[in-house]
């Protein structure tokens, strides 16, 4: 099976969407041999940053000023972005949407991103009603169900029917290289999602192999969204070293950026 996102340049493409409107521009940074860092709040000089962005803006073709950041911290909150947001978090970390995890807007011409080294990006998509979004899902994300959140706040405040809204799960640590113990097991067990117990496998011990993209995949059915509206990137952020950073593999590890944009 192909993967959704494929490689062209130093970028992942959210293809199989990307197919099907041509004013959809969405996808997942790569590290451009080591040296493509996202993020401000790694340590990396603000200068290299900032330039990284604008290479990836020049790639896109939208500039920077049409860029929406958040300040992530491991949350649920969602947060709808208008045009009154534009440029939050472009220049330095904290002036992205304060303490918020997902993204969504209706308008155009507007590019959400969020970061990632190892978590999970979650992308939105409701063709009929010119919406997209993205939402950043490490473990206490998912456990504590951002895709629920974002998935009722379409439903219904955005009163978008399930059928009508595409997911796509992209590059993030796969589960033979995601290790964890009974705390974070323990959280995953008190779901109501059906068979949640295939997301992990017990190595004794107290261990556990974790697969969070099957974890977000089951709630998305859970939300009533079709398996045909669903991928699922096979991209492993840990064994991938050519194409990516990772937390768990590399401490101090820079950031990927996932982007959606639907253009006028």
């Amino acid at each position: 099976m192909n993967d959704p996102f494929v490689l062209k340049k130093d970028l992942l493409w959210l293809q199989c969407w990307m197919d099907q409107n041509p004013k959809l521009h969405s996808g997942f940074s790569t590290i451009k041999d080591g040296n493509l860092n996202m993020a401000y709040h790694v340590g990396d000089d603000p200068k290299n940053v900032l330039n990284n962005r604008r290479y990836l803006a020049n790639m896109i073709r939208i500039p920077l000023d049409q860029w929406v950041f958040s300040e992530q911290l491991h949350t649920t909150n969602i947060y709808k972005v208008t045009a009154s947001d534009l440029g939050a978090g472009v220049y330095n970390f904290k002036s992205g949407i304060p303490a918020t995890d997902g993204l969504y807007t209706t308008e155009s011409n507007i590019v959400l991103a969020t970061f990632y080294a190892d978590c999970t990006p979650l992308y939105f998509y409701a063709p009929k009603h010119h919406l997209v979004g993205v939402a950043h899902a490490g473990w206490r994300g998912t456990v504590n169900g951002i895709m629920h959140k974002m998935l009722h706040i379409l439903k219904e405040i955005e009163r978008i029917k399930p059928e009508d809204i595409w997911v796509a799960i992209g590059p993030s640590i796969g589960r033979d290289a995601y290790q964890v113990d009974d705390h974070v097991v323990n959280n995953v067990i008190k779901s109501d999602i059906l068979n949640v117990v295939d997301t992990f496998v017990d190595l004794g011990g107290g261990q556990y192999k974790f697969d969070v993209k099957l974890l977000n995949y089951k709630q998305a059915l859970h939300e009533g969204i079709p398996t045909d509206n669903i991928v699922v990137s096979s991209y492993c952020t840990y064994t991938h070293r050519n194409l990516f950073y990772s937390h768990r593999r590399d401490s101090n590890a820079g950031r990927m950026l996932s982007f959606i944009c639907l253009k006028d």
